[in-house]
């Protein structure tokens, strides 16, 4: 979201159209690889991330306490470890999670 300073210079948030428009691309592609149990592949910063299709999630993402335990978890130990030898900040992850997101339809 943007950053935008009102009147009385106090700074208020503004979602841009990209953020209230959703991509109908992703949620089709989502869409159909929820129906056929497709692999998604998840590009971020040079890498390709492969994930389930949602419904093949392993169950204990429900029962996650927080985004990165979900990701880990959707990833799977191996895909993760690759991920934090990146040495990634809180930023890159909630980039991640939200292509991740994106992705599969949520």
């Amino acid at each position: 979201m943007a950053a935008k300073k009102t009147a009385d210079n106090t700074e208020t948030t503004v979602e841009t159209v990209e953020e209230l428009v959703p991509d109908a691309d992703a949620e089709l592609g989502a869409a159909e690889a929820e129906a056929t149990g497709d692999v998604i592949e998840v590009e971020h910063n040079g890498k390709v991330y492969s994930l389930p299709s949602p419904l093949d999630y392993p169950v204990d993402v429900v029962f996650a306490d927080n985004d990165f335990e979900a990701v880990r978890i959707v990833l799977g130990e191996e895909q993760w470890q690759a991920y934090r030898q990146t040495k990634p900040t809180i930023r890159d992850f909630q980039v991640l999670n939200e292509k991740i997101n994106k992705a599969t339809g949520n």
